[in-house]
């Protein structure tokens, strides 16, 4: 997983706790000198706390005003979850902030979580089943006896794989198969077998064309192809360097959806004046949360229900989320809400397949 996101989401993490008691109260503040009466100082805000005290009382304090039923994120999950829209019209329109979670802290937070899940599963992969169907797919299907060989030979008594040894397994397998097929277009002596239908004219001096239309293949293009290849085979033969490109260029591209559903939002409510980009942005953050946070939770629930159920749930959810969270946030009608619904779900569906694309190209560039 990319630095910035660690960082980002730790540091999110340290700021949601108030942090403290109010230990100094009644003396000067520390930063301004203000007296302060109370559990902040009146004229800059600053808790009235001294943190020189035992690391675990520092820790106890900061989850005990974490998780507190009268914390924020105790206001803050519950509307999120279950009250869709409420959390982004409270916190944009009616301006009441201190008691949530800020929507952008709870997006890096909920990320963070998803894509420590979703890296977790990648990490567990059984990299000697993707070499036998990259073995497959070359025309030689391993046997269920080999593939028990090659499991006792390749991995090791941690699980992890000899990615040395499984590299030159595959470079012999595929400097075997290329040896078969020569010998297999060529007759018994080795000699060019009769009736062959290769084209003498592209060797014939004063022939730049090869027929009618085609033009020779550039330097260019050629070396092109060759680099592409090269890179390819370097996915194949090392697949977990790959993934670990995918780790990197995933959670960075990804933040990328959060201002394309603001444009999107912008552009559905772009004739209603009284809202503005701000309550697009925090809604567009609240619903992503949302969607990290029912992600991880379905990928952990595909555990004990089965995944296939736990992701068609997910896809359920989706639609009847996004319709009533339009609805509540904007307080539009539901058919225009559920309309507005399906040009959102349609704008995502082409906005990750876009991702999508540039996440596999910039991981497949980085190999």
């Amino acid at each position: 997983m990319s630095d910035e996101m660690e960082v980002a989401g730790l540091a999110s993490l340290g700021g949601l706790s108030v942090g403290g008691k109010a230990d100094l109260a009644g003396q000067p503040c520390r930063n301004c000198g203000e007296v302060v009466e109370q559990r902040h100082c009146p004229r800059c805000g600053q808790l009235a706390a001294s943190y020189h005290k035992p690391f675990y009382s520092l820790v106890a304090e900061t989850v005990s005003d974490s998780l507190a039923i009268d914390g924020r994120i105790a206001r803050t999950l519950p509307l999120l979850l279950f009250r869709p829209g409420v959390l982004s019209r409270r916190y944009s329109r009616e301006g009441k902030r201190m008691r949530y979670v800020p929507p952008f802290r709870l997006f890096l937070l909920s990320s963070l979580l998803f894509y420590f899940v979703v890296f977790a599963f990648l990490n567990q992969v059984n990299w000697l089943d993707f070499a036998n169907e990259n073995v497959r797919l070359e025309g030689q299907e391993l046997s269920e006896e080999d593939l028990t060989e090659l499991r006792e030979a390749f991995v090791g008594p941690t699980g992890e794989v000899n990615e040395e040894r499984l590299d030159e397994f595959l470079r012999g397998l595929r400097d075997g198969a290329a040896a078969d097929e020569a010998l297999s277009d060529s007759g018994e002596d080795g000699a060019p077998s009769p009736g062959g239908t290769e084209d003498v004219t592209s060797d014939t001096p004063g022939t730049a064309d090869t027929g009618a239309g085609e033009t020779a293949e550039s330097p260019g293009s050629s070396a092109a192809d060759d680099d592409m290849s090269e890179r390819v085979e370097r996915i194949i033969q090392q697949p977990r360097v790959f993934v670990s490109a995918v780790e990197t260029w995933l959670p960075r591209l990804s933040l990328l959806m959060v201002p394309l559903t603001m444009l999107a939002l912008s552009i559905m409510y772009f004739w209603r004046r009284r809202i503005y980009i701000y309550d697009h942005a925090i809604h567009a953050l609240n619903l992503h949360s949302w969607m990290y946070m029912t992600a991880t939770v379905a990928m952990l629930a595909g555990l004990v229900i089965g995944s296939d159920l736990a992701t068609l749930a997910f896809f359920i959810a989706i639609p009847v989320y996004v319709t009533f969270s339009l609805r509540g946030a904007y307080q539009s009608g539901f058919f225009t809400s559920f309309l507005r619904m399906m040009l959102l779900c349609i704008f995502w569906v082409i906005a990750l397949s876009v991702l999508s694309i540039g996440v596999v190209v910039a991981s497949a560039l980085s190999v």
